[in-house]
């Protein structure tokens, strides 16, 4: 029996559970919570909402909380980047509502003469319906420059950020629009 205890004596029985049976189940738990957070970042990669970014070994929970709040910040800068690029498509269809009309205009005056526009105070002035084409054209190509510009530089701020970078085929847009406004302005110009 000393053999057995490498010749120490036997300790008497106290009723309590040894030592090794609580370590047992404190390590389970753990191994649960691994095993969940294994099961919850296959779940995100199948998905496609991971960053394909492997786990550290033996990460902790408050790791789990940063990777999280690192992936809501991704899909935060990426609502942000969808959000002007919306608001630079609304910019294009109002540009070019403005440039169309006013080139209409240019071209339906030439066969109109001039409009009477009344004031606020009752005074009646003449304008040529050229030059309302004129500020039309004039104003919509601006107008969507400025746009442009504003979404360049939005853009900037995001991938200083840490957007990674995309073709905005609505920036390509605006610019090329801004080129036609440019052309409709020239052909009212020389069809004087």
């Amino acid at each position: 029996m000393n053999e057995e205890n490498n010749g120490q004596t036997p300790k008497q029985d106290t009723g309590k559970p040894s030592s090794p049976a609580p370590t047992s189940t404190a390590t389970s738990g753990a191994g649960r919570a691994t095993g969940i957070r294994k099961i919850l970042s296959g779940l995100e990669s199948a998905l496609g909402f991971g960053q394909g970014k492997p786990e550290q070994a033996g990460a902790q929970t408050g790791d789990v909380g940063t990777q999280l709040a690192h992936q809501r910040t991704d899909l935060a800068m990426e609502r942000n980047y969808l959000a002007a690029d919306r608001t630079l498509m609304a910019w294009i269809r109002t540009a070019l509502s403005m440039i169309s009309f006013g080139f209409t205009i240019g071209k339906l005056g030439q066969v109109m003469g001039s409009v009477q526009v009344k004031g606020v105070l009752g005074q009646t002035k003449m304008m040529s319906v050229e030059s309302i084409a004129y500020f039309l054209v004039v104003l919509g190509t601006v107008a969507l420059l400025g746009a442009a510009i504003q979404h360049w530089v939005r853009m900037r701020q995001l991938y200083a950020m840490g957007l990674h970078r995309q073709l905005s085929i609505s920036f390509i847009i605006a610019l090329l629009l801004v080129a036609v406004g440019g052309f409709a302005l020239s052909s009212l110009i020389l069809a004087l």
